[in-house]
């Protein structure tokens, strides 16, 4: 699936969140241990089943809350619309907060549904009130290109009002999807906006031509 999965870390408090855990948790857990970091949290950029194959084995293995969106987490993933079914009992914390610290790393959720009700991206400051560095988009931007809309439960008209919200963002922050579909792991937003086609968009109409519906 070309699957991204993102580890924040706080290198003073050695304290870590995992963003997506999917397909190889012993890495996971092994890049954790031998960096000599603590995983507390696990951070859902949405619920469809490649994003979230990891997060009970995960549960299992560390003492991490689990992040997502309230809708997301509440029903999306444990009613099985994204694919795949996690009971409810399998997590032991959970979490619907706006914003997450992992030590003195403050992490903004953005919920930006359209690929999911209950997508979001995560804007990640390395100190409270700091200047932001990252974006961490899951499957609501890529480089170059979206995350899909025809999907059950998808909504190309949330997804545009979606990237309006993303458009808003600094210029200067680092782009990093949930997938390797782009000519690069990463990007700009500033020259996200200047070259991807759905971004450029100059109005809903001609976003849903783009996006074909």
């Amino acid at each position: 699936m070309q699957n991204y999965v993102y580890l924040v870390g706080d290198s003073e408090t050695k304290e870590a969140a995992v963003v997506d855990p999917a397909w190889n948790v012993p890495a996971i857990l092994s890049e954790l241990k031998d960096s000599g970091y603590r995983l507390t949290h696990v951070l859902l950029s949405h619920g469809h089943y490649d994003h979230i194959n990891g997060v009970e084995e995960i549960v299992d293995k560390t003492d991490a809350t689990v992040c997502a969106e309230k809708g997301e987490l509440e029903k999306f993933i444990f009613e099985g619309m994204g694919g795949m079914v996690i009971p409810r009992s399998s997590l032991k914390k959970t979490s619907v907060a706006d914003s997450v610290r992992v030590g003195a790393i403050d992490i903004q959720m953005i919920h930006t549904p359209g690929h999911t009700p209950g997508s979001r991206c995560m804007l990640v400051r390395p100190k409270a009130g700091g200047q932001a560095q990252a974006l961490m988009t899951g499957d609501t931007l890529f480089v170059g290109t979206i995350g899909r809309c025809d999907f059950p439960y998808s909504s190309p008209q949330d997804l545009f009002h979606s990237l309006g919200k993303l458009k808003k963002l600094d210029d200067s922050l680092t782009v990093y999807p949930g997938h390797d579909y782009g000519s690069s792991s990463s990007n700009q937003l500033g020259l996200e906006k200047k070259t991807n086609p759905f971004l450029m968009a100059r109005d809903r109409e001609q976003f849903l031509q783009l996006v074909r519906h």
